[in-house]
């Protein structure tokens, strides 16, 4: 099977022109996605002006460039500037040649033997080579769960063999569909072996890769410059963009201060910002020097509970359900957000392959109902001050919070009065993020607030609900739920090794139904990316993996202030 004979894994990416607000939604075929952008989105079409300096926001910096260890969202499209990867999708969602010229699979699907690119290095000399993979492999299992996302990605992975200078060969303990899918990922982005071997500490600080840019000063959390590669010429070839990158330098600040960052951007200080203020967003749509895009990330959509299902109350799915039907996702999304984020009722994010949008009412908000599945579950005493009770027992759990969660704090106050009108309590305790890690780690808990997950297949589901994760459990992912389902372990698992398109078809629609029944989490919007910039910025692309900015064909136009 060679690259272009991948079609079966395919995707329909998105129909969206940057700066409007109306996704395509229909009903896709076997493998595809029901929202989608336009191809035009994704490419170069012009060539730019080389040159300039380009200031750009956003509320945090990653705080660390090892891609390796880290999980911070930001990374998703901080690591492009300065790492590449085996594999890219081209813009029908196909894995197409980025570092990897081309590649074969087994007939069993457990052997993949990728033929290298001979003209690449990283930004200290080394050559890239088949034992330049094999060092970030190996490192990266080695990691073990020190390595949240990316390990999750190698876990299949039994060896890793450099046949010869520029073949590498990778075996698997079974069938990986999704695997070219993770390869493309900004996860698993190639570290120069040399600073592996060498000196891993300072890949933090001083990271080497391959890509477009080198970091050439960095204040961890606070600023990071990166400075353009001239030597660069190995793009990805679905961006459509040959030699090095236009920018001369691009410029980081982490700007927590919301009204700051949308002053900086109206004054002309900065020409973008990856995370616009939300607070702010219809001054800054009125403003016709600047541009607003909103789109969605493929993959998990944000969830605002996550429950311990092996923890009273929520070892009962009628109490799992009825919080989830009783939260009311419109208002609080719209109170957040001034409708900027989509309501989500269920499990998959519409631009993910596979996605079935026929479960997206399932736990729609319906007060009565949630009441009623309490009175069910036995929770039908009511003490003085409105809250149920059970044999002497308060309807009552403990979400645990640092406040500093992907659920804002709003938000979840928001639900804390949606869950007391029907009689739920919803204690909240303020704990560090050592302490919070620590309960997580020990199963210590009653309920966490959730996150979200990107990836361009479904699989992302059997990272985050198959029981073999719990021992990877963290407070953004891996099954914190603590399902241990048998019925859903066996569909994720024969849905991940399954090499039928139609197969995989019906396992994960099974599977999103199923999900709706065990209601292991609540959801509650689409995975949103929301930025702004100024018109003078030419070239903004979006890259195909996790649908975030590339700036590998960004330009400035300084004449058009």
């Amino acid at each position: 099977m060679t690259a272009r004979r991948l079609s079966r894994f395919a995707f329909l990416l998105l129909t969206l022109a940057v700066g409007t607000g109306n996704p395509s939604r229909a009903m896709p075929p076997p493998g595809k996605a029901a929202l989608t952008y336009p191809e035009t989105d994704y490419i170069e079409r012009l060539p730019g002006r080389p040159g300039g300096t380009l200031r750009t926001s956003a509320s945090y910096e990653s705080g660390s460039f090892d891609i390796h260890t880290i999980h911070p969202g930001n990374m998703l499209w901080e690591a492009r500037l300065i790492y590449d990867n085996l594999v890219y999708l081209d813009t029908a969602g196909e894995p197409s040649p980025w570092l990897a010229k081309s590649w074969t699979i087994s007939p069993d699907g457990k052997t993949y033997t990728f033929l290298l690119r001979d003209d690449v290095s990283f930004s200290d000399g080394t050559r890239f080579d088949a034992e330049a993979v094999k060092t970030n492999f190996e490192r990266i299992k080695k990691l073990g769960l020190g390595s949240r996302i990316a390990a999750a990605y190698l876990a299949p992975v039994v060896e890793a063999v450099a046949l010869d200078t520029f073949t590498f060969e990778v075996h698997l303990n079974a069938p990986y569909h999704p695997f070219l899918h993770y390869l493309a990922q900004s996860w698993l982005g190639l570290i120069s072996p040399r600073q592996i071997r060498q000196n891993p500490d300072s890949i933090k600080d001083r990271p080497i890769g391959s890509g477009p840019f080198v970091v050439r000063e960095y204040t961890p959390g606070k600023r990071a410059v990166f400075q353009r590669r001239a030597d660069y010429a190995w793009a990805p070839a679905a961006l459509h963009h040959t030699g090095p990158a236009y920018l001369e330098t691009v410029i980081l600040e982490a700007i927590p201060n919301e009204n700051e960052r949308a002053a900086a951007l109206l004054d002309g200080r900065f020409e973008l910002t990856f995370e616009a203020p939300l607070e702010h967003l219809s001054e800054l749509q009125a403003d016709p020097n600047l541009v607003y895009s909103n789109r969605v990330r493929p993959g998990s959509p944000m969830r605002s509970l996550a429950f311990n299902t092996r923890r009273v109350p929520f070892d009962d799915v009628r109490v799992r359900r009825a919080i989830a039907i009783a939260i009311n996702r419109n208002e609080i999304v719209r109170q957040m957000s001034s409708k900027t984020f989509s309501p989500k009722t269920d499990f998959l994010s519409a631009n993910t392959p596979d996605y079935d949008g026929g479960f997206r009412d399932a736990l729609a908000y319906d007060p009565p109902r949630a009441e009623a599945l309490l009175d069910s579950a036995g929770w039908s005493e009511r003490g003085a001050d409105g809250i149920r009770m059970k044999a002497g027992q308060r309807l009552s759990a403990e979400l645990l919070t640092t406040g500093d969660e992907r659920t804002p704090p709003s938000s979840v106050l928001a639900i804390q009065s949606d869950l007391r009108k029907i009689g739920f309590e919803l204690r909240l305790t303020f704990v560090t993020s050592p302490r919070l890690n620590e309960r997580v780690r020990s199963g210590n808990y009653d309920v966490l607030t959730g996150g979200w997950w990107t990836a361009t297949t479904p699989d992302v589901l059997y990272l985050l609900y198959h029981s073999s994760q719990i021992s990877r459990q963290n407070t953004f992912g891996q099954d914190t739920g603590n399902l241990a389902d048998p019925k859903l372990d066996d569909l994720l698992l024969r849905a991940r090794q399954s090499l039928d398109l139609d197969e995989r078809h019906v396992l994960y629609r099974e599977i999103q139904r199923l999900l709706t029944e065990l209601v292991p989490v609540v959801p509650l919007h689409d995975s949103h990316h929301v930025i702004v910039y100024r018109r003078e910025l030419h070239g903004l692309l979006f890259e195909t993996v996790h649908n975030t900015p590339l700036l590998t064909a960004a330009w400035l136009d300084n004449s058009s202030r």
